[in-house]
């Protein structure tokens, strides 16, 4: 069985269990029935068939007495119900109202009953269906007398009983495993809702929770699970904060560090080697700046930091102003729709500005410049397809890239933090969006930027 629940699933174990629990009280109670109505009728059989051969018995017997009667002559006198052979043993001859029966073999079972002088009763297969032989032993004219009727409605009504009893057991049999499936549902709703629930935590939506219940089963499961995400949840808001505060921190310092760095820069006393050598730290200080920016941000969005509140805004709009933030040509836009009907967002604008700006910029600095960027609508969603002219991303790096400090093979390393990419992701997830990248037709890579449009804006 366990084996089995591998394999099939639980709600599948629960629903056999039920119906094998059926089948088997089926079972029972259809051959306890059967059994009982057989031994019933049966004896109700051999009652009647030695009722009738002992009324025929004493016929053959009172004609037999008359003198100069045969036996031949009395059995032809007799009308015996329909499949009912009469048999007379006499002075070691036997005389039959059937040829087709031979009547030392089918009587052979209450022979020795009946030589003791006792009436008997029995069975035999000789015949097809089988027959109740009735013996009665008749002194007064030193003769045995048999009657073999064969019992062909007994076998009818016993062959009926058990098609009914079968039939009664299977459909019993379906009704419990319907009951076990009702039952399986109605047990495993609740592991459905942990599912549901476990499945939005592992996608992000850490405020997600189970509903109290009181089942005391599964008040502890729905604690327990609760519990943890609460601790996941303040794990993650903990990591954050200290990120955005060793950032923070480090903030002062490193400004202190850049305006020194920029006195020196303007100085004219410095030699040669000195000025390189403050050209080169102005350099990592600039990008260590850019690294400790890029953790202030992940840490906000971690944290659920906004500093404005969403609005709405023309997707176009968005991406042409991060073009020009950039100073890039507005001309790189293109927009496969209906520009009189303008696909808005709801977006935080300088977080999305941001995000985009990164996509921008990992094209120019990895990717071996931005090519174009295109508006696609997808049904409720609005696609910002960022394009390169760059050698593209190996398939196996390109989830890996949106992780934190990740660097894909074949991309061309600059000064970046290695954290924009993550930006973007969690800015887009934090819209309720989402991104990844493919090939670019021609080569290159595309990074897909997928975000909901407002209600009413369905392209």
């Amino acid at each position: 069985m366990t084996r089995w629940r591998k394999v099939h699933g639980l709600r599948s174990s629960v629903t056999v269990a039920f119906a094998l629990g059926a089948l088997a009280l089926s079972a029972a109670l259809a051959l306890g029935t059967y059994f009982s109505a057989r031994h019933y009728l049966v004896e109700q059989r051999e009652r009647t068939a030695m009722r009738q051969a002992f009324t025929d018995a004493a016929f053959v017997r009172d004609n037999l007495l008359t003198s100069g009667a045969q036996v031949s002559d009395v059995l032809g006198s007799i009308s015996p119900p329909a499949g009912t052979v009469i048999f007379v043993h006499r002075d070691g001859r036997w005389y039959s109202s059937s040829l087709d029966l031979p009547g030392p073999e089918a009587t052979s079972g209450v022979q020795p009953v009946v030589a003791t002088g006792a009436a008997g009763v029995g069975w035999t297969s000789v015949t097809e269906p089988g027959a109740v032989v009735v013996g009665v032993p008749l002194p007064a004219v030193d003769a045995e007398y048999y009657e073999v009727a064969v019992a062909e409605e007994l076998d009818r009504t016993l062959s009926t009983l058990g098609i009914a009893l079968a039939i009664c057991a299977a459909v019993t049999t379906l009704g419990g495993a319907m009951v076990g499936r009702a039952a399986s549902r109605r047990v495993l709703a609740p592991l459905a809702d942990v599912t549901t629930a476990a499945v939005k935590v592992s996608a992000g939506d850490l405020d997600t929770r189970l509903d109290r219940t009181e089942d005391p089963d599964l008040a502890a499961l729905v604690g327990a699970f609760n519990n943890m995400v609460d601790a996941l949840h303040e794990r993650i808001q903990q990591d954050a904060r200290f990120a955005a505060d060793v950032s923070h921190e480090l903030r002062t310092p490193v400004t202190t560090l850049t305006t020194s760095l920029s006195l020196l820069q303007g100085s004219t006393d410095l030699s040669p080697e000195v000025a390189r050598a403050v050209e080169l730290m102005a350099v990592e200080l600039a990008r260590f700046r850019r690294a400790l920016e890029d953790l202030l941000q992940l840490g906000r969005l971690d944290a659920d930091v906004h500093d404005a509140q969403p609005a709405e805004i023309g997707v176009r709009d968005l991406v042409r102003q991060a073009l020009l933030a950039g100073g890039r040509a507005p001309a790189l836009l293109v927009a496969e729709c209906d520009p009189l009907r303008e696909a808005h967002v709801t977006v935080d604008r300088p977080q999305m500005l941001r995000a985009l700006t990164n996509l921008f910029d990992n094209a120019d600095t990895h990717g071996g410049g931005l090519v174009g960027v295109r508006l696609k609508p997808r049904g409720t969603f609005v696609d910002i397809h960022v394009e390169d002219g760059g050698p593209g991303v190996p398939a196996e790096d390109r989830e890996r890239i949106f992780e934190r400090f990740a660097r894909a093979g074949g991309r061309k390393l600059g000064t970046g933090s290695g954290l924009g990419l993550s930006i973007v992701a969690r800015t887009v997830h934090n819209h309720g969006g989402s991104v990844w990248c493919t090939t670019r037709p021609g080569g290159g890579a595309t990074f897909v930027l997928r975000l909901p449009l407002v209600h009413g804006d369905d392209a």
